[in-house]
């Protein structure tokens, strides 16, 4: 019995330690480094739920073979291809290109979630780890703002302390907040504070608390109206099957709008951002003359800036900069993944709605969040080649296969959850 019920603490340990350290919760001290923790969990976790299913399952309806064939192809692609290809362009060593690229392996947290859910571990387990992980990284945001001094830290000679801090004259030194966790928090905590109970709903007070507060510090004007946007599109567009019509008639007008818009910023970036400018012009160049494979993925040995210009961030120039490290079909492949993520977000939460009468949080947050980002896709794409947005599309694709086998005919299923979901049972 001690067994089992470790086996299974540990499981939500390890998912807790994926989620506060990859959405930003130990950014504030020893330098980031505590990152590489979570890369690891993911990395230990991922093996010992897929050899426990696969040598205990043996369903037809599991797929366990295309669940970890697919994950390799993703990290493939996504760590080995851009390595090969900086290191082509440049003469360099792929191997720091490869390491540099390990956010990528938070794309293992999708299969995870389907391989613990079929070893025993319940949806709404996986759902409250991750959301209490979540929302805990938005009260740490509070206690490191006040215990960093920010201006000593600005000018740190160490940069990632350095990079820590954001400044300009009209709103003084600001902590960089994790974004994802506090959007998240935001949308996530009012809901929570009606449905939970005991110390769960005084955890959800505090975090909504915390989240207006942070709102209040950081002054992040464009992310909050992003966010309201956000919502208020959910609710018009996804939040029942039968408003789906709206969404037909109201999406390509917006993208209209927006591709405008986009058009406009990029027209007169010269004016007021003369470096973003000479990075999207130059790598506009680039990709023309390379537009399968691109520039490739720099490393910390040799960074990009000191080929192009010294100004130069791919990661300031969107869904541009993503063509010119991954080429044109990596940026059509980042594209794809998030519309079909959102789509199988949407039909499942109804699927959700339906059979328990409320939605899913985290499919409802993963709607709003990825609805503002596809319509603002030519600067927000940068997110999801970090790693707060590989593990963002991986919660997204994983819930959604949990959902949809967790809602299926039992009858058709249950003989083969039996045997292994007594080994993660606590009873």
């Amino acid at each position: 019995m001690n067994t089992r019920v470790s086996a299974r603490s540990l499981l939500k340990f390890g998912l807790f330690v994926i989620i506060y350290t990859g959405f930003g919760g130990t950014l504030y001290f020893l330098n980031g480094r505590l990152q590489e923790l979570g890369i690891l969990f993911v990395v230990v976790s991922f093996t010992y739920v897929a050899l426990l299913t696969a040598l205990n399952i043996r369903s037809r309806d599991f797929n366990w073979s295309w669940w970890l064939f697919a994950a390799v192809a993703v990290i493939v692609y996504t760590m080995l291809l851009p390595a090969f290809t900086f290191a082509r362009n440049t003469g360099a060593s792929m191997l720091p290109s490869v390491f540099a690229s390990r956010d990528f392996l938070g794309a293992l947290l999708a299969p995870l979630l389907y391989f613990a859910y079929r070893a025993g571990l319940k949806p709404d387990e996986m759902v409250d780890v991750i959301m209490i992980s979540l929302g805990a990284i938005v009260l740490s945001y509070l206690f490191h703002y006040y215990r960093i001094d920010l201006a000593e830290a600005y000018r740190s000679p160490i940069a990632a302390v350095k990079g820590m801090i954001t400044y300009d004259d009209w709103r003084g030194y600001r902590l960089k907040g994790p974004n994802l966790a506090h959007a998240f928090s935001t949308i996530a905590a009012p809901v929570l504070m009606i449905r939970e109970r005991g110390w769960r709903r005084l955890f959800w007070c505090l975090v909504f608390l915390g989240s207006l507060w942070a709102w209040y510090l950081i002054q992040a004007r464009a992310q909050l109206a992003a966010l309201i946007v956000g919502v208020i599109l959910y609710h018009f567009w996804f939040a029942r099957k039968n408003r789906l019509p709206l969404f037909y008639l109201g999406a390509p007008a917006l993208v209209l709008i927006m591709a405008a818009a986009m058009y406009n910023f990029v027209s007169t970036i010269h004016q007021h951002d003369s470096a973003r400018y000479l990075t999207i012009k130059q790598a506009s160049e680039f990709i023309v003359e390379h537009p399968l494979f691109g520039f490739g993925r720099d490393n910390e040995k040799l960074r990009e800036r000191e080929l192009m210009h010294p100004m130069f961030y791919s990661s300031d120039i969107g869904i541009l900069g993503v063509a010119f490290r991954a080429g044109i079909p990596g940026a059509v492949v980042l594209i794809f993944m998030l519309v079909y993520a959102l789509r199988r977000a949407v039909t499942v939460n109804w699927i959700v709605l339906k059979r328990s009468g409320r939605v899913n949080i985290l499919l409802f947050w993963f709607v709003v969040q990825a609805t503002g980002d596809i319509l603002n896709i030519f600067l927000s794409a940068v997110t999801y080649i970090k790693i707060t947005g590989v593990l963002t599309l991986a919660i997204a694709i994983g819930l959604t296969a949990v959902y949809r086998h967790y809602y299926a005919d039992y009858s058709q299923v249950r003989g083969s959850l039996k045997p292994i979901s007594t080994r993660l049972s606590a009873s």
